[in-house]
C-alpha cells in the first residue's frame, strides 16, 4: 500500500507539473458546456451536463458519457458506448450478452452481469440477487450514462466491487421536444430501425422511443432479431412537485454459435459448433419495467419517493435449458440537501429501498433445443433492505471532505421441489463505509483520493452452482479499496486519471466443470488488484481547413491472488494487463472522418493455473459522418478493418492443460455499417 501511494503522489506531481506548464498558457477554470463542445465536438444536453458538474465534485474517477459520443456508430451494447471509457472492459459474446468487467469485476462470470450494478432512471435493473442481464437496454434509450468506476459506486448506493452504471433514459428535457428516425444497416444482414418523439404541453411532459432490430451474425446459429419499447412521462404538479412515469419493454431472440478452440478459432472463425446448432442454443427474453417517482422540493431539500415492479422470462438453451419467470418489486425513498454548517458548504443525501424478487427457476436436459429430463425445479427468492447516507463538506474554498456510509441486509432462499433437502437459505449484512477528500488546486486542476470498503453477496447462481446442485454456503465478498487521481479541465485538453488498490476476501472465483455444467463457484482466500487509468481528450487543431480532436482511454490492471494455497500469487485469468482505445477525428464543414485503434496486450492468463496465455489484439476501425443539413445526418462505420482473427471472449478454466480446449469466442469479422438520421422538431 505505501509503494502504491507514494507511485500514485509521484504521479500527481508529474501530472500536476505536466500540466501546469503545457498549460500556462490557456485559461483555466473551462467548464462549461461550451468548452466541453471545443474539446470533443459533441454537445451534451442538459443533464448530462448537470451530471458532469455533479461528478466533477465527488473524490474518485467518474465518468459521464454523453449519446452524442456514439451516435455515428452501429452502438447496440457497452463494447460500444463504453469503448473510450478507461476501467472498463467490455467482452462481446453474442448479441449485446458478454463479460462486463469494472477494476476486474465480474471475472469469475463467464456470462452476463455480475460485480456492476446497472441502474436505469434510478431503477436497478440487476435482479434482487444482484445478477442481471443488460440486453435489456437500448443504447438508442440513453440520454447519458454515469459510470461510477469501484467504490465510486458508493454515491449511487452501490457496494459492489465495480461499482455502477446510472443510466438516464431520454426524456423531453434531453430530446428538447425533437422528434428523430433513424436507419441502419450493414454486415451480415444487419438492419436497425428506430423512431422517438417527445414534447412537453402545460405541466405534462414525455418521450417515446422504439427500436427494432435484425441480425444473421457473421457465424451460423449468430442471428438475433428483437424489438425494445420506451416511454417517460411527466407531470408538474406545481413549482414544487413532480411526477414521472417510465416504462421498458423488451422483446429480445438471440442464437448461441457456441465456442471454439484456439485452432479453430485461428483457421476460420466464422464456423459454430455443431452442438450449438444440433441443440439451438439461444437467449430468448421477454421482460416489462415499469417505475414511478415523486419529487417534492420541501424546502429544506428534494425529497423523491418511488416504485418499481417487473416482469421477466428467459428461455435460454445452452448445454442444459434454463427456464425462468422473474417476478420483481422495489420501493426507494431519497432526501437530498444543501446547507450550511458552521459557514461552511454541507450536502447531505440520504436513501433506503425495499426489495423482493421470485425466481421460478427451471432447468432441463437440452434434446435438441427442446426440454428433456428435467433436473432442476426451485423457486428462488431474494429479499434486501439497503439504507445510505452521503455527506459532503467544504473544510476551505479549496478542500471537501467526504464521508458515506452504506447499511445492505440480504436474503437468498431456494426452495428445491424436486429434492426439497438441497433447498437453503441464507442471509447477509454489511454496513461499509467510505472516506474521500477533494483538493482544488486551482479552478482547472483537482485531485483526489479515497478509502472505501466493498461487500458483495453472492447470486442464486453462486448458491446453486448455475442452477444444477443443491443450495451452497458461498460468503459474500468483503474487501477494502484505495484510489487517489488527478482531473484537469482547460480550453483545449481534458484528463483524468487514477490509480488504485483492492484488496479483497472471499473473492467468488469460477469455472467450467464439465461442458453440461456451466459453472463451479468458490471462494478465494484473498486476492489483490491494482490498477491505473487514464483518459484524455484534446483539440490538436482549428483552422480554416478543418478541426483536428482526439481521445484516448489507456487501462492498465494486475489482477492476482494473494498467497493462495493452490494458486499461490498467480493471475487472475479473463484479461490481459494493458488495454488502450484511441481516435484521430478529423473534421471540414458538415464531413467528419475518425479513425481508430483498440489495443489489447497479450499477457493474460485463461486459467487460474496460468499454464495458458490469453492472445492479444490490435483492430483497426474507422468512421465517418456527413451532414446534409441540420435535419439530415448519414454515417459509416467499418470495424476490424485488417480482418484480425481474435479472441473475443473466453471461459475461463482451471488447468487449460486439462479442461476441453473449446472455450474461445470468436471477435467479429471485418463489418461495415451505415446508418441515416432524419430529424424533426425544435430538439435538433
Amino acid at each position: 500500500m505505501k509503494t502504491l501511494l507514494l507511485c500514485g503522489a509521484a504521479g500527481a506531481a508529474f501530472l500536476s507539473g505536466f500540466t501546469s506548464a503545457a498549460f500556462a498558457e490557456t485559461d483555466a477554470g473551462q467548464t462549461s458546456v461550451t468548452d466541453r463542445v471545443v474539446i470533443t465536438g459533441y454537445r451534451f444536453n442538459a443533464p448530462a451536463e448537470a451530471a458532469a458538474a455533479e461528478a466533477s465534485r465527488q473524490p474518485g474517477n467518474i465518468a459521464v458519457i454523453e449519446a452524442g459520443s456514439f451516435e455515428t456508430r452501429y452502438a447496440i451494447g457497452f463494447a460500444d458506448t463504453l469503448a473510450f471509457t478507461a476501467g472498463v472492459v467490455a467482452q462481446p459474446r453474442f448479441g449485446e450478452d458478454g463479460r462486463l468487467s469494472i477494476r476486474g469485476s465480474g471475472l469469475a462470470n463467464n456470462t452476463h452481469l455480475r460485480g456492476v450494478e446497472l441502474i436505469f432512471n434510478g431503477v436497478p435493473m440487476n435482479n434482487a440477487d444482484g445478477f442481471g442481464d443488460y440486453q435489456e437496454i437500448d443504447p438508442l434509450f440513453m440520454s447519458h450514462m454515469v459510470v461510477n468506476r469501484g467504490a465510486n459506486g458508493f454515491r449511487t448506493g452501490s457496494s459492489m466491487l465495480g461499482g455502477s452504471i446510472d443510466i438516464t433514459g431520454l426524456s423531453a428535457a434531453s430530446l428538447d421536444g425533437g422528434s428523430a428516425l433513424r436507419l441502419e444497416g450493414g454486415s451480415f444482414g444487419t438492419s436497425r430501425a428506430h423512431t422517438r418523439t417527445s414534447g412537453a404541453q402545460g405541466g405534462l411532459d414525455y418521450a417515446l422511443a422504439a427500436t427494432w432490430q435484425r441480425q444473421d451474425g457473421f457465424r451460423p446459429n449468430g442471428a438475433q432479431s428483437n424489438g425494445r419499447i420506451y416511454a417517460d412521462l411527466g407531470w408538474r404538479w406545481n413549482d414544487a412537485v413532480e411526477t414521472r412515469f417510465g416504462l421498458l419493454g423488451s422483446d429480445i431472440n438471440q442464437d448461441i454459435p457456441g465456442n471454439l478452440t484456439l485452432a479453430q478459432l485461428r483457421d476460420d472463425p466464422r464456423q459454430a459448433t455443431p452442438d450449438s446448432v444440433a441443440r439451438r442454443f439461444g437467449r430468448d427474453i421477454n421482460g416489462w419495467r415499469g417505475w414511478t417517482v415523486t419529487h417534492i422540493d420541501t424546502g429544506a431539500g428534494v425529497v423523491s419517493v418511488g416504485a418499481s415492479t417487473v416482469t421477466r422470462s428467459l428461455w435460454h438453451p445452452v448445454p442444459v435449458i434454463v427456464d425462468q419467470d422473474l417476478r420483481d418489486a422495489r420501493l426507494f425513498a431519497r432526501w437530498s440537501h444543501e446547507a450550511q454548517l458552521a459557514g461552511r458548504p454541507l450536502a447531505i443525501t440520504l436513501g433506503g429501498d425495499l426489495r423482493r424478487s421470485e425466481t421460478e427457476a427451471r432447468v432441463f436436459v437440452n434434446a435438441g433445443g427442446s426440454p428433456g429430463f428435467q433436473i432442476g425445479d426451485s423457486l428462488q427468492t431474494a429479499e434486501g433492505a439497503k439504507a445510505f447516507v452521503d455527506v459532503r463538506v467544504g473544510v476551505t474554498g479549496r478542500l471537501d471532505v467526504l464521508a458515506g456510509l452504506i447499511n445492505t441486509s440480504t436474503r437468498r432462499e431456494v426452495d428445491n421441489f424436486r429434492t426439497p433437502s438441497a433447498g437453503g437459505d441464507a442471509s447477509f449484512s454489511n454496513l461499509s463505509a467510505r472516506f474521500g477528500a477533494l483538493y482544488r488546486f486551482n479552478d482547472a486542476l483537482t485531485g483526489f483520493a479515497n478509502i472505501s470498503q466493498i461487500f458483495e453477496p453472492p447470486t442464486f447462481s453462486d448458491v446453486t452452482q448455475g442452477g444444477v446442485a443443491g443450495f451452497t454456503p458461498i460468503r459474500a465478498m468483503e474487501g477494502v479499496s484505495y484510489e487517489i487521481g488527478l482531473r484537469g479541465s482547460y480550453a483545449r485538453y481534458r484528463f483524468e486519471a487514477a490509480l488504485y488498490r483492492i484488496e479483497m476476501e472471499h473473492e467468488f472465483t469460477a469455472f467450467t466443470v464439465t461442458p453440461d455444467i456451466p459453472a463451479a463457484i468458490f471462494n478465494a482466500d484473498d486476492t489483490l488488484r491494482h490498477g491505473f487509468e487514464l483518459g484524455a481528450e484534446a483539440l490538436l487543431h482549428e483552422g480554416d481547413l478543418g478541426v483536428w480532436r482526439t481521445r484516448l482511454a489507456y487501462t492498465w490492471g494486475d489482477f492476482r491472488f494473494e498467497g493462495d494455497p493452490v494458486y499461490g500469487d498467480n493471475r487472475l485469468p479473463g484479461l490481459g494487463r494493458h488495454r488502450m482505445v484511441a481516435e484521430l477525428r478529423y473534421g471540414v464543414g458538415p464531413v467528419e472522418i475518425a479513425p481508430s485503434v483498440t489495443w489489447q496486450s497479450g499477457d493474460g492468463f485463461t486459467d487460474y493455473a496460468n499454464s495458458e496465455r490469453l492472445p492479444g489484439q490490435t483492430l483497426i476501425g474507422l468512421s465517418a459522418r456527413y451532414d446534409i443539413n441540420d435535419r439530415v445526418g448519414l454515417y459509416l462505420e467499418g470495424r476490424n478493418l485488417t480482418d484480425r482473427r481474435y479472441v473475443a471472449a473466453i471461459s475461463t478454466v482451471a488447468n487449460a492443460a486439462t479442461a476441453a480446449p473449446a472455450r474461445f469466442t470468436p471477435g467479429e469479422t471485418r463489418a461495415l455499417y451505415a446508418g441515416i438520421t432524419l430529424a424533426f422538431g425544435r430538439g435538433q
